[in-house]
């Protein structure tokens, strides 16, 4: 299978914003058409990972930590504008949708629940990034790309269901997406490039290769600690103006 499908084109910004654009768009109406909530994590994962795979190939990994954030954050935008139209509909479509938003509001409006809870929340996180950095560096990215559109989708659904309850309130758009959500997910992204490199970039020097790709790792555990530490710190905080913006 011929992966590299791209060329130089890659390299333009334009050209992968124009491509991550429809692939994302295109497994949404791919979900919304066809039965199955796994369609849109993989449909818009395996879209993004035919362009990821090239700087990574090249050990472009800045490049493709770049992409990654672009792609995450079309994500972002899609999914939450998607919930205030139609949010019966992504509700419907997006894996632990309802499940998750239900979790979030029941702590917004009591600060019970493990997102305040560093006890409940530390174990979920550590086996999530566990099991995506698995993913990922056996995958060459592709499957972590995937676990990460899962992740996205009902943190996206829960930003955009607290919007429209809120009816718009500047608090609740600016807070929806949490400090230390962005944190984990920018972890995440720089995990997933170096460890899809372990498998995809293309070096004959094993060692710089391997220093390479330790340093990025290195800088993704910092920013998963950093996660952390605001989380814990800040979770408080975001209730209580969250809890303010809903009216309670």
């Amino acid at each position: 299978m011929k992966l590299y499908i791209f060329g130089e084109r890659y390299r333009s910004p334009v050209f992968a914003a124009a491509w991550m654009a429809a692939t994302i768009l295109a497994a949404h109406l791919l979900e919304f058409l066809a039965p199955g909530r796994w369609l849109l994590p993989a449909a818009a994962g395996a879209g993004f990972w035919l362009l990821f795979v090239h700087p990574l190939r090249g050990g472009e990994y800045a490049r493709a930590i770049r992409y990654a954030l672009g792609w995450a954050g079309m994500m972002v935008l899609v999914q939450v504008t998607l919930t205030l139209l139609w949010p019966g509909a992504m509700e419907e479509n997006v894996i632990r949708a309802a499940a998750y938003r239900d979790e979030m509001f029941h702590w917004i409006r009591t600060g019970e629940g493990p997102e305040g809870d560093i006890a409940q929340f530390l174990p979920v996180h550590i086996r999530h990034f566990a099991i995506f950095c698995l993913l990922s560096l056996t995958s060459g990215g592709l499957l972590g790309l995937m676990m990460g559109a899962v992740l996205l989708g009902y943190m996206n659904f829960y930003a955009g269901s607290l919007i429209a309850a809120s009816a718009g309130s500047p608090v609740a758009i600016l807070l929806a997406w949490q400090v230390w959500a962005v944190v984990r997910v920018t972890g995440y992204i720089v995990a997933g490039a170096a460890l899809g490199g372990a498998l995809l970039h293309q070096r004959n020097d094993i060692g710089a290769k391997k220093k390479t790709i330790i340093r990025w790792l290195t800088l993704a555990l910092a920013l998963i600690v950093a996660d952390v530490a605001l989380k814990w710190a800040l979770a408080g905080v975001y209730q209580q103006a969250l809890n303010g913006a809903l009216g309670g």
